[in-house]
């Protein structure tokens, strides 16, 4: 008959056991003094007589100095030790098979040193009393488990309850949205730009709108747009290609019919003022929402350079 239970765990508290030992034990001539630690031991086992219990109780405490039990305990420990540094399925169920070895091996060496102790105490008792044991033991563990968590829990909800009431946040202004440049906005004065002169270029700015060129090209631009909404990943890369050429024309045909509304216009004049207006299309399309617009911000009258 084999005893499904953690033996180690159980006779390692056997010696626990003297200050409970039957004052007729050899081993117990004197009074001994409470242990603190609760006796492993239960006060009765169902199906061991009482006396034949008291008789096991007697013989497991004596026993527990045996060669052969120590041997086994000190192997057992050996394993337990092992499983810190096993690594990998199959060097766990080799230590596996290792422990029901070494567990065998304490449960005959149990049995022989307490029936040769006392053969008397038939092997169905002895069995059923370390059973009895190592289920007091597990019962034991899980209270002490569960009080700690309980105090860990009382502590945490001190804790908190003395810890100064936090203030609320204060909450935080969302940013503006971001908002289209309008064209008075693209068509500001420009550094080094005389007044009279973004005077010029904002009504030949107008002017360039009607423009049979650029309203083409525009025209092809947001067609372009359109389909680049519906398109794949993929094709979106392959129409990078469309989008700067023709971006690049319409930037040359804005600074063509500018040139040909205001011929008072320098080249160097226009130029500096397409650049700036560039950059202020720029800036505004970074700061723009992504959910602003699923097309790439619209400027006014111009495109990005090429």
């Amino acid at each position: 008959m084999r005893p499904a239970l953690l033996l180690f765990a159980t006779l390692l508290a056997l010696p626990g056991f003297a200050a409970d030992a039957p004052a007729d034990s050899p081993a117990a001539k004197k009074p001994v003094r409470q242990a603190r630690n609760q006796n492993p031991l239960p006060d009765s086992v169902a199906g061991v007589p009482e006396e034949e219990y008291a008789k096991v109780r007697r013989a497991l405490m004596m026993s527990y100095g045996d060669e052969t039990i120590a041997a086994a305990r000190k192997r057992l420990a050996e394993l337990k030790e092992r499983t810190r540094f096993t690594n990998g399925r199959q060097e766990a169920e080799d230590l596996r098979l290792d422990f029901e070895k070494a567990r065998d091996e304490m449960v005959k060496a149990t049995v022989d040193a307490v029936q040769k102790l006392d053969p008397s105490i038939t092997k169905d008792s002895l069995v059923l009393t370390l059973n009895a044991i190592e289920e007091a033991v597990k019962k034991r563990g899980q209270e002490a488990t569960q009080r700690a968590r309980e105090k860990e829990a009382a502590e945490a909800k001190l804790a908190k309850k003395d810890a100064p009431e936090a203030k609320p946040e204060t909450p935080v202004a969302a940013a503006p949205e971001a908002k289209p440049m309008t064209p008075a906005q693209l068509l500001a004065d420009v550094e080094g730009v005389s007044a009279e002169d973004m005077k010029k270029f904002r009504a030949a700015a107008f002017v360039a709108q009607k423009d049979p060129a650029v309203k083409e090209l525009k025209a092809k631009q947001n067609e372009l747009r359109k389909q680049a909404e519906f398109a794949s990943a993929d094709e979106k890369k392959n129409m990078r290609n469309d989008f700067e050429t023709l971006m690049a024309d319409l930037r040359n045909a804005n600074l063509a019919a500018i040139s040909k509304a205001a011929p008072s216009l320098s080249k160097e004049t226009l130029e500096k003022i397409m650049e700036a207006v560039e950059e202020r299309t720029k800036a505004a399309a970074k700061k723009a929402p992504a959910k602003a617009t699923k097309t790439p911000l619209k400027p006014f009258p111009f495109a990005e350079k090429k």
